[in-house]
C-alpha cells in the first residue's frame, strides 16, 4: 500500500547514534514545508508540541528504536533510518537520508503491514511486534514449560526458554535460536525452544487461528515482550499467545523487498 501526501511527521531518535542526523532530517522536511509535530527520544522525552494528525514517524536508530517507536505510535507508519547494526526493519540507509526523504515526499513510499503477536498473562494484554520470550530465571537452572495448542496438551520442555515470534520477529532472536525464516506476508507465528534438554526438539509454526498456552511448572520464569523489562511468571502461571489482528506498519523507499533485505542483512 502507498501513503497519502505527507504534511506532518513525528521523529523518534536514539540520542546515542543520531547526532547530526536529526538536524539533517528536520532541515530537509522544513524545506519541503512538512511540519515536525513531535520529537521523541527513546526514553519518552518530547519536544515541539502534541501528537496531532501525524502522517508518519521517522525513526533514527536501529531495530530496538523501531520497536520502541511502534509502542509510542501504535498504528502509525514508521520509516526507519538505520543507525544500528542489523537494521532489518529500517527503510533507509543513513547515507541516503536527504534523497530518501525526497523520494518519500514525492510519493515513493511503500508501506508493508506485519501482524503482531497477542500476549496475555491473566487479565493483562500485551502486543509484540517481534517476539515474546519466556526465559529461565536463574542461570544454573532450566525453565520447565508445558505447551498446549488450543485445548490439546502438546509437549513439555526443559529448556533455557521459548521464543514466540511473528514473521517479522523470525529474523531476530528466534532466528538465532534455530527457528525458520518466515516471509513477512505469511499469517502465522513460530515457537522456538532455546537450548532444549532433549534429543528431539523442533520449532513449531502455528496458524493465525491457533492459540498457544504456555504453563510454567516447578519454578518461576521471566517473560519479556519485544525486549522489554521481564515480567515474573510463577510456577503454575500461564501465558497465552496468538497472532493479533493489529499490525505494525513499516514504510520503505522504492527498491525494497523482503528477500532483498534478508540477503543484505544476513547473507
Amino acid at each position: 500500500m502507498t501513503l497519502d501526501p505527507v504534511r506532518r511527521v513525528g521523529v523518534v531518535a536514539n540520542p546515542k547514534v543520531s547526532a547530526g542526523y536529526s538536524e539533517r532530517l528536520v532541515q530537509v522536511l522544513w524545506k519541503r514545508g512538512v511540519e515536525v509535530e513531535r520529537f521523541t527520544g527513546p526514553t519518552g522525552e518530547q519536544e515541539d508540541g502534541g501528537i496531532g494528525n501525524i502522517d508518519l514517524v521517522f525513526v533514527l536508530g536501529g531495530d530496538g528504536t523501531m520497536l520502541r517507536a511502534a509502542k509510542m505510535y501504535p498504528g502509525r507508519v514508521l520509516v526507519g533510518v538505520n543507525l544500528g547494526r542489523v537494521g532489518f526493519m529500517s527503510g533507509m540507509r543513513p547515507e541516503d537520508l536527504e534523497s530518501g526523504v525526497e523520494r518519500i515526499l514525492n510519493g515513493a513510499l511503500h508501506v508493508q503491514e506485519y501482524r503482531m503477536l497477542d500476549v496475555r498473562v491473566g487479565d493483562q494484554r500485551l502486543s509484540a511486534v517481534n517476539d515474546a520470550v519466556l526465559l529461565k530465571e536463574r542461570v544454573h537452572q532450566v525453565a520447565s514449560v508445558e505447551v498446549a495448542v488450543g485445548d490439546e496438551d502438546l509437549v513439555s520442555y526443559q529448556c533455557d526458554g521459548l521464543v514466540a515470534a511473528t514473521p517479522l520477529g523470525s529474523t531476530a532472536y528466534a532466528l538465532s535460536a534455530g527457528g525458520p525464516l518466515v516471509s513477512g506476508d505469511v499469517p502465522c507465528y513460530v515457537l522456538v525452544p532455546i537450548a532444549p534438554h532433549s534429543l528431539v526438539s523442533r520449532p513449531l509454526v502455528l496458524g493465525e487461528e491457533q492459540r498457544l498456552g504456555l504453563t510454567v511448572t516447578e519454578r518461576t520464569a521471566l517473560l519479556s515482550v519485544d525486549g522489554g523489562d521481564p515480567l515474573p511468571i510463577p510456577a503454575g502461571g500461564r501465558v497465552t499467545l496468538g497472532l493479533a489482528r493489529e499490525c505494525v506498519r513499516i514504510g520503505r523507499t522504492e527498491g525494497w523487498s523482503w528477500w532483498r533485505a534478508v540477503r543484505r542483512t544476513f547473507l
